[in-house]
């Protein structure tokens, strides 16, 4: 089964690139462009030069990138640990008055095709966002982020124990970054408990929370690679850095991936309010005031999840409407169970093709921009989509079905710039 090894991980040098908080960014698609600004203010050596070069700011990005990235190892604002390790993190945030704490671990996991039911997808991806990390990885050779994934700890907890045990421990690296979870890092090293971890992973399936475009651009990076030499199994390309996270760790939150519709034509978005009025029944929902987006998305979120409901915003101006479902669910089939299937489904696809939803449906993670993206008329419809259920996110994944793009939205990210993974040579 998962084959979950030690690498030598490259990491901030503090007595170069100073506080690791200024330092870490989100993952490459959960950074807006006014983060990014942001960001690039917060540090000269913040990571997002690197993990963002898809949308740098300069003319050409990946060659900015390497640039950057080759100036950092010589400077030592990076440098790769002497010995290979395993990084236990632990995770502090703030989620609506409560005070949580995730644990994992990140490790190199072998990259495996997704027929071997060892590493399990669940939702499709965008080919342009693939290209581009593949595009990355060409020219660095580095990853820069931990893909997010969840696996089932055994009846002893092996490998929760273990973290929890590390977590007692002085930290090796700290990060308290203003926007982002505080960070806990621990480069455990020890053979035993090395070990302990990696047997308790080799008879796991994976599941993929976060990453999947990233995971698709290391296969396909590796089978770039092993078509123009011959591959040893223990070099680095064979693997990528995963954060592993237990399914009931209690600090793993889902939320809503939100949709907007934008560059559509009178037409498609005629079809689409038909389609809607078709199949949804539609009711105005009255909120206002400052948080009325966040209202409407907690209301929205806590009712029955025996119907299906989503809200709508820009049906009307500035006015939000809630949109149920008629029917009875599938008690067979969870994927159809799932709003997100349900919207794609009965609303946007009979409208648009595969090649014309890629460009008129656009996401977030966070409501209010999807519906200040509608009133500043960057975007034309708004829908407001409730988290998706743990147990109906593992019966998806355990059947091998896949949702629309962005159908989960598990939280936090894993930082970009805690552990970096080089690809040449062996881990």
């Amino acid at each position: 089964m998962a084959e979950v090894r030690p690498f030598r991980g490259i990491r901030y040098n503090p007595s170069v690139a100073g506080d690791l908080g200024l330092n870490v960014c989100p993952p490459f698609d959960m950074i807006s462009p006014s983060l990014q600004r942001d960001l690039y203010d917060r540090s000269e050596y913040n990571v997002v030069r690197l993990e963002l070069a898809r949308r740098g700011l300069d003319r050409d990005p990946y060659a900015s990138a390497v640039e950057t990235q080759r100036g950092w190892m010589n400077s030592r604002v990076l440098i790769r640990d002497p010995k290979a390790s395993m990084y236990v993190t632990e995770e502090r945030f703030a989620f609506r008055g409560r005070e949580l704490v995730r644990r994992g671990v990140i490790a190199a996991v072998r990259i495996e095709e997704y027929d071997r039911q060892i590493v399990l997808p669940h939702e499709n991806t965008r080919q342009e966002w693939v290209l581009d990390r593949v595009r990355l990885m060409d020219v660095a050779k580095f990853n820069y982020s931990p893909l997010l994934v969840l696996f089932r700890d055994d009846l002893r907890s092996t490998v929760g124990s273990i973290l929890r045990d590390v977590a007692k421990r002085e930290p090796t690296d700290r990060a308290a970054p203003s926007d982002m979870p505080e960070l806990h890092v621990w480069r455990l090293n020890h053979p035993e408990a090395i070990e302990t971890l990696a047997d308790a992973f080799s008879g796991n399936q994976l599941f993929i929370a976060d990453g999947h475009h990233r995971y698709e651009a290391a296969l396909r990076f590796q089978s770039r690679i092993r078509s123009q030499r011959e591959v040893n199994t223990d070099e680095s390309l064979n693997y990528r850095m995963m954060m592993l996270v237990a399914i009931d760790e209690p600090g793993l939150l889902t939320r809503g991936y939100h949709r907007t519709i934008r560059n559509a034509s009178q037409e498609e978005l005629s079809a689409l309010k038909s389609a809607l009025r078709q199949h949804a029944e539609l009711t105005p929902a009255h909120y206002d005031g400052p948080r009325a987006v966040q209202r409407f998305a907690q209301d929205l979120a806590r009712m029955p999840r025996s119907e299906f409901v989503l809200g709508v915003y820009g049906l009307e101006p500035q006015t939000f409407h809630l949109a149920r479902i008629p029917g009875p669910k599938a008690a067979a089939n969870e994927l159809e169970n799932s709003e997100y299937f349900r919207l794609h489904d009965l609303i946007i696809r009979p409208v648009a093709s595969p090649e014309r939803e890629a460009e008129i449906v656009d996401f977030s993670y966070e409501p209010q921009w999807a519906v200040d993206a509608v009133d500043s008329r960057r975007a034309q419809i708004a829908f407001i989509m409730r988290p998706m259920p743990m147990d109906q996110f593992t019966a998806i994944v355990t059947r091998g079905w896949r949702l629309p793009p962005k159908a989960t939205n598990f939280h936090p990210k894993p930082s970009a710039g805690s552990v970096i993974q080089a690809l040449e040579g062996a881990l």
